[in-house]
């Protein structure tokens, strides 16, 4: 398969190359057209940054890093290709500052996501409460009808545009992970296939694109879908690992606590309360080991009770059912722990 990928790459046409545009993106124009090379290396380089600022001026205002005489030099070289439900862009950006500041009574509404993949180079986003740190190798989304802010160093990647309108189905689900590392599985499966896809755009006929980006956003749209579903699951599940633990520390010592108590009480299902406790070795585990450590605790911290006392007091109904359960998990007796605490405090 690579084989192909590589006999391809070399039979493909190379891209028109043509000088980054002096007028502003028109994102709503998604046309089907063949891969184009934009690049502001034809400029002087006093020209460049503007040339790149006017050009984003429709979407973002840009900006130098701090300390950087744009003067000297802005380069921006990337290959893109509408496929008419998906815009493909891949290249290198100089670092930069950029920012998307609210304008109600003069912004349109732009109805696109851009999802990035990060091959080099590192990218930070902040809008509302999230804030995003992206690495190389990671890939995320953000909504260009949210206001944000934020800066990469140099950068290498993708860009993908993706239009509302070619994702209702999904909508919710990308909203819901705007600004969000994605990741999972289907996620790295995503990426595969969107690096061999940059590999045959050049050789793409008119219609083969059309019909590759109808495949490509149903691909993202069913990936990003299921990995916003998985990351929901997640958190849900750890919601419910905390109001179990809660609820399982406050009734240590009843003797009733069972896993079927927990999850009647909590009114939850014993399937989620069990896939919410898998991680940790299931409820009834996670229920006994807390009882041993807290009983544990007792008898090392000065307690003149009896070790049956303390059993009883920590949920244990025989004496001997402790004993057991507590030399499993410490591997001394508690009559032994007990004494070790005591030659501790004779010997200080």
């Amino acid at each position: 398969m690579q084989d192909d990928d590589d006999t391809a790459a070399r039979a493909a046409k190379p891209p028109e190359h043509v000088p980054l545009p002096r007028e502003p993106r028109d994102i709503r124009d998604i046309s089907a057209s063949p891969p184009r090379l934009f690049s502001t290396r034809p400029y002087q380089a006093r020209e460049q940054f503007e040339i790149w600022k006017t050009r984003m001026a429709s979407l973002l205002e840009v900006a130098p890093p701090p300390g950087h005489d744009s003067t000297q030099g802005f380069q921006v070289e990337y290959l893109t290709c509408n496929m008419a439900n998906v815009v493909f862009t891949s290249g290198r950006f100089a670092a930069q500052t950029f920012a998307r500041a609210p304008k109600p009574s003069q912004r349109p509404r732009v109805d696109f996501w851009w999802l990035f993949r990060v091959r080099s180079g590192e990218a930070w986003f902040e809008t509302g409460e999230r804030r995003l740190h992206a690495r190389p190798g990671a890939m995320f989304l953000i909504s260009l009808d949210d206001d944000f802010q934020g800066r990469i160093t140099d950068y290498d990647g993708l860009v993908l545009g993706l239009p509302r309108g070619a994702f209702a189905a999904a909508a919710g689900q990308l909203d819901s992970v705007c600004n969000l590392i994605l990741s999972g599985n289907l996620i790295e499966l995503l990426i595969d296939y969107l690096d061999r896809l940059e590999m045959r755009l050049s050789v793409m006929s008119p219609d083969e694109l059309r019909q590759a980006g109808r495949a490509t956003a149903n691909m993202i749209a069913a990936c990003v879908q299921l990995s916003a579903e998985a990351q929901a699951q997640g958190a849900m599940e750890s919601l419910l690992f905390e109001r179990a633990r809660h609820y399982i520390e406050a009734h240590l010592g009843d003797y009733a606590l069972t896993p079927d108590r927990v999850a009647q009480q909590l009114r939850i299902s014993r399937s989620n309360l069990y896939r919410a406790f898998e991680n940790v070795g299931g409820v009834a585990g996670y229920i006994l080991r807390k009882r041993l450590r807290a009983a544990h605790d007792e008898l090392v911290g000065g307690t003149d009770r009896q070790v049956q006392e303390i059993a009883y007091r920590h949920g244990f109904k025989l004496a001997s059912d402790f004993a057991r359960a507590f030399r499993r998990e410490f591997g001394i007796s508690p009559r032994e722990a007990r004494a070790g605490r005591r030659r501790g405090s004779v010997g200080s």
